[in-house]
């Protein structure tokens, strides 16, 4: 994607200004002091937004685990009159496969342990970056990418980074919460083959009237970073076309 996807938007005329917070854990936000929920990250988004005084209306746009902090985002803050989805739905998919046998028996975390342990701090501290993401070619260049973060990033950051995937795995923050019902435009851009997110998510139809979901043929879960052009092509075709 020549143009990054935030650029490319405010280009096309859908938005005057893009926020990119890093969220609590991340970048150089706080580190994780506990397991955060998606109702956390939403509150903290609610308080970025007060904190930055913003009174006008807001699309609130989530990537991946970004899309169930938005729709959470959206039933706590009135200010919050649209939600796009990319590569994101509201409950992740199940854990299938070797990864699925990996999760039951309780593997990942140990394995996580020592990938960070293994890494971080081996190199001079920076911002960890993914500007780059957009250029890659391959899943095996986005892990190359992200090893490479995780060695420009402190140590300090190991029990914060712990607690964030902590967070991911818990079954009980795997979706947002039954109560959370929304009468707002709310988009979808999904890989037809996203192993992540719940991909056929028509059984929330009742609880959001204003969803319009578009799939990606072919695409995976990493399919919004190496496809991205297709994904907010696709997005730009659904935009604000509910009726």
């Amino acid at each position: 994607m020549l143009l990054r996807p935030a650029k490319w938007m405010i280009e096309k005329g859908l938005f005057s200004r893009v926020i990119l917070p890093d969220r609590r854990g991340e970048g150089f936000s706080s580190p994780l002091t506990k397991k955060l929920t998606i109702k956390d990250h939403a509150v903290d988004m609610k308080n970025l937004l007060d904190a930055l005084g913003i009174e006008e209306k807001v699309t609130a746009l989530g990537l991946s685990y970004g899309g169930a902090i938005a729709l959470t985002l959206a039933s706590l803050d009135n200010r919050i009159d649209e939600v796009i989805l990319m590569a994101s739905s509201p409950s992740l998919e199940e854990v299938k496969g070797f990864r699925g046998f990996l999760y039951k028996h309780n593997v990942l975390e140990p394995i996580v342990k020592i990938f960070y342990k293994l890494y971080l701090g081996k190199k001079e501290l920076r911002y960890p970056s993914f500007e780059n993401v957009y250029d890659l070619k391959n899943e095996k260049d986005i892990m190359k990418l992200f090893t490479d973060a995780m060695k420009h990033t402190d140590q300090k950051m190991y029990e914060s980074l712990m607690l964030q995937n902590a967070s991911t795995l818990d079954k009980n923050n795997s979706s947002i919460t039954k109560d959370i019902t929304l009468n707002i435009p709310i988009y979808q851009v999904i890989g037809e083959q996203d192993e992540i997110w719940e991909t056929n998510i028509s059984s929330y139809k009742s609880r959001f009237p204003k969803l319009n979901s578009i799939r990606i043929p072919g695409a995976n879960h990493k399919g919004c970073l190496l496809r991205a052009s297709e994904f907010y092509e696709a997005l730009l075709n659904i935009y604000r076309k509910i009726e």
